[in-house]
């Protein structure tokens, strides 16, 4: 037979408090926690991390797509720019207005010596005309003494011709009448004829004197109707034949009025240089960059598809969280003439539009230092 099994110990009560026997200690209840219970702890803490930063991106996210939707939406928007004298485009912008000015200097300085030229032109054609015509009275009046000393030469010359003929057949008959006679010799014949062929000689004189008083009068006519012509038309100076010497005045008169020809096409010319000069340097000048540092403005970009309600007074608002929270800065002045380019002000892209002349508030000055403006009215009505 088997032997017998002991007999259970008997089962004692457990406490209901597993910490009495510490509580009745007085040593009461440890306050470490257990590591299952600091688990807990860390796990919650992971979560709560988790679902923050969860949060901080689904915030930043949403906010991402709002503004680029509201900045595809929105036609009010603008960008403040800050335009200085440095600025690369101010200064090449100014190079060519100087360029340009220095042009226009150089046309208005050919422009004033063509002026002076047909100034002087037309002097000398007007003093030319009173040369002529003076000359013309005195060779007018020298062709009246010419005339009338061949005139007078003639008749001199018919009556001493006439008497040196008489007194040459009576001496030549005395003569020979008193040689024959024996009162001379021969050599007062040869004597007496001699005086005779002096006496021919003296009509020869005369009549070379009175051919040159009618060539010299001839000539005075033949150039007093030469510069009666010059005087006259062109029609008419064509159909007169001129002396040499007259045509040399001519030459130097018609050389005067090409020259005036000349200096009245430069001119002409040079009036449409000028005003077309004086238009790109209006151009120049009107160009937004010149404008805004020219009145020491701010400006701000528009772009051509916000550049609608945009007009001057209208009123200009900057936002403390780019869309939200918007209050009154200023009032739009002038939209700037001119084509810019800018940049998108929530992505990095260029735009073409237009600058705005703005007037600030005196306590919103430091608005144009702003990302960015909207004109005509809040985004939000916020």
């Amino acid at each position: 037979m088997a032997p017998a099994l002991p007999a259970p110990m008997p089962m004692t009560a457990q406490p209901a408090n597993k910490w009495a026997v510490f509580e009745k200690l007085g040593l009461g209840k440890p306050t470490i926690p257990s590591a299952q219970q600091a688990s807990k702890w860390l796990v919650s803490a992971y979560r709560l991390l988790g679902f923050l930063i969860l949060t901080i991106i689904v915030i930043v996210l949403v906010g991402y797509i709002v503004s680029q939707v509201f900045f595809y939406m929105s036609k009010s928007w603008a960008v403040p720019m800050q335009i200085t004298t440095s600025d690369e485009k101010v200064v090449s912008m100014q190079a060519q207005v100087g360029e340009q000015q220095n042009a226009r200097d150089r046309l208005a300085d050919e422009l004033n010596q063509a002026e002076r030229a047909i100034v002087a032109q037309q002097m000398f054609q007007g003093e030319f005309v009173k040369a002529i015509k003076g000359d013309l009275a005195g060779r007018r009046a020298a062709l009246q003494k010419m005339k009338s000393l061949a005139s007078t030469a003639a008749g001199t010359r018919a009556a001493i011709a006439n008497q040196n003929r008489a007194y040459s057949s009576a001496a030549r008959k005395r003569m020979q009448q008193e040689y024959a006679a024996g009162l001379i010799d021969r050599t007062g014949m040869l004597s007496g004829n001699f005086q005779l062929a002096q006496i021919s000689g003296s009509n020869l004189s005369l009549a070379e004197k009175q051919a040159e008083y009618e060539t010299r009068a001839a000539e005075l006519e033949a150039t007093a109707r030469s510069l009666d012509a010059i005087l006259e038309s062109a029609e008419s100076a064509g159909d007169t034949a001129l002396s040499y010497e007259v045509l040399q005045i001519k030459q130097q008169y018609e050389a005067s009025r090409l020259e005036l020809a000349k200096a009245v096409e430069t001119r002409n010319t040079l009036k449409s240089s000028l005003a077309r000069q004086d238009k790109l340097l209006a151009a120049l000048k009107g160009s937004a960059y010149l404008r805004a540092i020219e009145d020491k403005a701010t400006v701000a970009f528009v772009p051509y598809g916000n550049t609608e309600g945009v007009g001057t007074g209208a009123s200009v608002y900057a936002c403390k969280l780019t869309m939200v929270f918007c209050y009154h800065v200023g009032e739009v002045i002038e939209l700037l003439p001119g084509e810019v380019s800018g940049r998108h002000p929530s992505r990095d892209k260029s735009l073409r539009g237009q600058f705005v002349e703005i007037k600030l508030d005196e306590e919103n000055a430091d608005a144009g230092e702003t990302d960015v403006l909207y004109i005509g009215g809040k985004p939000f009505i916020l």
